[in-house]
């Protein structure tokens, strides 16, 4: 009995209060283990949408990290860096790395332009290797020389261990060179702790990035050039202004050179002349103050003496008037051509003016210059302008509407056209102008006399007078063997702005 009751009773006891627990635990997990499996067998489409939603959130953040590097390209186009920070931060964070940086080539040597992640010691250790030699062993400089992706699941056992893995203790690495035209101008890199290959989508989105590099490297490139080249364009263009200015004034001297030579040509007869008078008159006082000293003047001696003196001081003062009208006339127009300055003056009066001196140094080519002017033609407007148009219509028609040398005829009109406006016609009966020349007469720097020393600036210069300091409009007509017309309307009033021709 007792026996019994102390095996049974003691044996039955414990083993009631340890079985009862044990069930308590193991049950649940067996039964959790099974529902488990249970409802993956039976719901295998739940565990796929969640697959799928990862991907999908995964692919956006790549994407949205994409997009945020090319909007740092587009915003700023010549800074670099930036966008090599940016690449950095996003590459190490969808890539899980430890360590992520951008390297460029320069050169035979590779520089560290960017890096994530790094440690001081890490810092240190890459001032130290960087810039490396593009031949060196260094898997960075491997991956530029020979162009290509660079994935070590560890570099302990492949040997590319090197003074930042010893001082990071990274064990995987991707390197994926940046290609410009097959050409290699740098690498991005990441790099892990674990020893393992880097996913196949981290490895697309390294290559996007490394794209994206390019990118921001040929776009800082153009950019630059074009702002150079723009730069030099600005130059070249300010330089060809600086000298069309120059021919321009050069072409303006030379109009007024050869009016003055014409002047000068003419005031010469008029002195000349007087100056002949003169001496003839003084011989003969020379001769009569001869006579008187002798004792021996005759009453017809002094009479001729009178009339011959009378005679020459009426030639005299006939010439130098000539002389002086010539000068007035001369600096009449030269003052209206050097001083552009707005005034009130007649059209008719402004253009005799302009071409009887013009007439002067006409005179050996034969060509006759008629003008013909509705009177009282009141402006307000730019008189040495005027002048000059008028001098380089009638120098450009002596120089191109007769070349053979045979003579010829201006005509020069002008009235009132219209409310406010004067209608000025140019016109020569000269050889005309073929359509190709008509189309570009105008242009600054045509001319088909080149060869002649002309700078094909007369009409440029006339156009532009025309067109900008005495507000007007121009039109030309013409024909091979039909001579020239030349229409200029333009308002009394010129406008106030003063635009240089």
């Amino acid at each position: 009995m007792t026996p019994r009751s102390a095996a049974g009773g003691g044996s039955k006891k414990p083993q009631s209060r340890t079985a009862k627990p044990r069930k308590r635990i193991i049950a649940p997990k067996v039964a959790r283990a099974s529902r488990s499996a249970k409802t993956d067998a039976e719901n295998p489409a739940q565990t796929e949408v969640e697959r799928l939603a990862l991907e999908l959130l995964q692919a956006r953040e790549r994407q949205a990290a994409t997009s945020e590097v090319l909007s740092l390209i587009a915003d700023a186009p010549t800074d670099l860096a930036p966008v090599f920070d940016r690449i950095v931060r996003n590459a190490a964070r969808l890539c899980q790395s430890v360590l992520s940086a951008v390297y460029r080539r320069d050169g035979d040597h590779v520089h560290l332009v960017a890096h994530d992640q790094f440690s001081p010691a890490s810092v240190a250790a890459v001032r130290k290797a960087y810039p490396a030699p593009l031949t060196s062993k260094n898997l960075i400089s491997v991956a530029i020389r020979e162009r290509r992706v660079v994935h070590e699941p560890d570099v302990l056992v492949s040997g590319g261990y090197s003074e930042l893995q010893k001082t990071s203790g990274y064990r995987s690495i991707l390197i994926v060179p940046m290609l410009r035209d097959e050409v290699a101008i740098g690498a991005i890199a990441v790099m892990r702790l674990e020893p393992q290959l880097f996913p196949k989508a981290q490895v697309e989105l390294l290559k996007t990035f490394a794209g994206q590099a390019v990118i921001a490297i040929e776009n800082t490139r153009l950019f630059t050039e074009v702002q150079e080249r723009t730069r030099q364009l600005s130059q070249s263009l300010d330089d060809l202004r600086a000298a069309q200015g120059s021919l321009v004034q050069t072409e303006k001297l030379a109009a007024l050179g050869r009016l003055v030579a014409g002047v000068a040509h003419e005031i010469n007869t008029p002195v000349g002349t007087s100056l002949t008078v003169a001496s003839a008159l003084i011989n003969k006082t020379k001769r009569f103050e001869a006579d008187v000293a002798k004792g021996d003047v005759r009453r017809s001696t002094l009479s001729e003496f009178i009339a011959a003196s009378r005679e020459a001081a009426s030639q005299i003062m006939f010439n130098l008037g000539n002389a002086v009208e010539l000068i007035q006339s001369f600096k009449q127009v030269a003052a209206d051509r050097n001083v552009s300055d707005r005034r009130r003056f007649d059209l008719g009066e402004v253009t005799e003016q302009v071409v009887g001196g013009l007439r002067f140094g006409l005179r050996g080519q034969n060509l006759t210059v008629a003008v013909e002017c509705e009177p009282d033609l009141v402006m307000n407007s730019y008189p040495g302008p005027y002048g000059q148009v008028l001098t380089n219509l009638v120098l450009n028609s002596a120089a191109h509407a007769f070349p053979d040398g045979g003579g010829g005829s201006v005509h020069i009109a002008a009235q009132a056209s219209g409310k406010g406006n004067v209608e000025v016609l140019f016109s020569d009966d000269g050889c005309g102008m073929s359509p190709e020349v008509k189309r570009q007469v105008f242009d600054p720097f045509f001319t088909t006399r080149r060869d002649q020393g002309n700078t094909g600036l007369g009409l440029h210069i006339v156009h532009n007078i025309v067109t900008n300091r005495l507000g007007g409009r121009i039109h030309l007509e013409t024909r091979p063997g039909m001579g020239t017309k030349i229409q200029i309307i333009m308002p009394r009033e010129a406008p106030r702005e003063s635009v240089t021709e």
